[in-house]
């Protein structure tokens, strides 16, 4: 029955979805109706003169709503859990499988080139595979996986033409070998191939293709021998090859066989609706990055003590991914037993403390392993214990931040980024002279606890509007 004026006639815009019912039906968000106006032909104009709205988007949220507000959507009994935790516990563990090979391929080209050249690729597959995966992740919640894909295969490329910029630059201009070249590719081949596995949830599948080279890099420890070195990185180039292809071919995937794809907007029709909130994700991808690379980039050649005792971060990210997925599966449980806003706000609060205890905790007991390493061989310092427990309150920070990214509070994340930056490495020049190594990790320290602090905020006051848990 279409819904009348007070005029008794029909609502222009009732008459004008009534024929198209059955098509609108499956639409999941506004951007599908809009897709299916454009292909009735109606356009920016005709939405402004016929309907008053100002483009076909704004017409396509009316009429979107009118059409959600006729069905009635079923409830669940129970919320969906998101959190995986042996799966995502493991992810920062896959993530360092590479970390194997160093040593063969440090014996090919040489500790003081590799390093650099890993420093600059891991940033650059850092900021794309990121801001890539954000926008997948949107348009997969869109339904609109095609799109998907080829936005996570557009970041693979991208990173991959980057990398080979970026060594082939050393190469030339500052004398680095050829050989780099290859590793800085396969390096971020890897980085970013192995977060679209992550995306469609293949861990096993990164786990299995990595071991072989794994177990060759463990071995080359044992041997240190040139050729058995050329031949493990040589493996490892292999299993990187298989993940990559892996990879594109998971982005490629279609329906199974009997299901009719549902049509997609375009993908630059799509982008353009989400243009807001792209830029703000690439900077924050961005921001994070330029923090924690720059505080161990300038330690990877003299004071390797201090690069490996941020190793713990780089284990437990898995383990702040899946405490983040639990707040959020505990937060929507809550909302089902309690009766007032308070009540929630009050137990959300207990969440947080929880969640912020298991990855303190976490992250304190894998840092110490590098640190018993380091005790080990006879490297540990003060400094390397100072910086070991600042990437604890880093990684504590960036669970917190995982939460508020989930919320869309992105802009709140860039603004707080910034200011530890201006702490560290932005207070740096205030130190008198060259500022000697255990103050410049003390100085990291501090800015990591002024990124925790401040994200504390933003986080208490969400705790307050219960429909963001919803």
């Amino acid at each position: 029955m279409t819904a009348a004026r007070d005029d008794g006639q029909a609502h222009p815009i009732d008459a004008l979805i009534e024929p198209m019912d059955a098509s609108l039906a499956r639409a999941v968000e506004p951007l599908q109706v809009a897709a299916i106006l454009e292909s009735e032909g109606l356009n920016d104009k005709i939405a402004r003169e016929r309907y008053g709205h100002t483009d076909v988007f704004s017409l396509a949220e009316t009429a979107f709503s009118r059409v959600a507000a006729k069905a009635v959507p079923p409830v669940p009994d129970a919320p969906l859990r998101r959190a995986r935790p042996t799966a995502q516990i493991l992810h920062g563990l896959l993530y360092g499988l590479p970390a194997a090979l160093l040593p063969a391929a440090s014996g090919l080209v040489g500790t003081q080139w590799l390093m650099p050249g890993l420093v600059f690729t891991t940033g650059i597959g850092w900021v794309l595979g990121s801001s890539a995966a954000q926008i997948a992740y949107t348009l997969m919640g869109r339904g609109c996986p095609r799109s998907a894909g080829r936005v996570l295969r557009t970041g693979l490329v991208i990173g991959v033409g980057c990398a080979a910029l970026t060594a082939t630059g050393l190469a030339l201009g500052m004398g680095a070998p050829v050989a780099l070249v290859a590793l800085c590719v396969t390096q971020i081949a890897f980085q970013i191939s192995s977060g679209i596995l992550l995306f469609y949830r293949r861990e096993a599948w990164l786990a299995a293709m990595m071991m072989p080279a794994v177990l060759a890099g463990i071995g080359y420890i044992g041997v240190a021998d040139r050729f058995v070195g050329l031949l493990t990185v040589c493996l490892g180039v292999i299993c990187v090859a298989a993940v990559v292809g892996a990879a594109m071919l998971l982005t490629l995937a279609t329906p199974d066989k009997g299901e009719q794809p549902a049509a997609e907007p375009p993908l630059r029709t799509l982008l353009r609706a989400n243009l807001r909130g792209l830029p703000p994700a690439f900077l924050y991808s961005l921001l994070t990055a330029l923090f924690l690379l720059q505080a161990e980039a300038r330690y990877v050649l003299d004071r390797s003590d201090i690069a490996i005792a941020g190793a713990g971060l780089v284990l437990g990210m898995g383990v702040l991914e899946y405490r983040a997925h639990v707040f959020d599966d505990d937060a929507r449980a809550a909302i089902r037993r309690v009766s007032y806003p308070a009540e929630f706000t009050s137990h959300g609060r207990w969440l947080l403390a929880k969640g912020v205890l298991a990855c303190l905790g976490t992250l304190s007991v894998l840092s110490a392993l590098p640190l018993a390493f380091l005790h080990a061989t006879g490297r540990l310092s003060d400094a390397s214990v100072v910086m070991a427990a600042a990437h604890v309150v880093v990684g504590t920070a960036y669970f917190v931040a995982f939460l508020l990214a989930n919320q869309g509070k992105v802009r709140h994340l860039c603004a707080a980024q910034a200011l530890a930056l201006a702490v560290h490495p932005g207070a740096r020049p205030l130190l008198s002279g060259a500022p000697p190594v255990l103050a410049d990790v003390l100085l990291f320290l501090v800015a990591g606890l002024v990124f925790f602090l401040i994200l504390l905020v933003p986080m208490a006051v969400s705790l307050r509007d219960v429909q963001r848990y919803r």
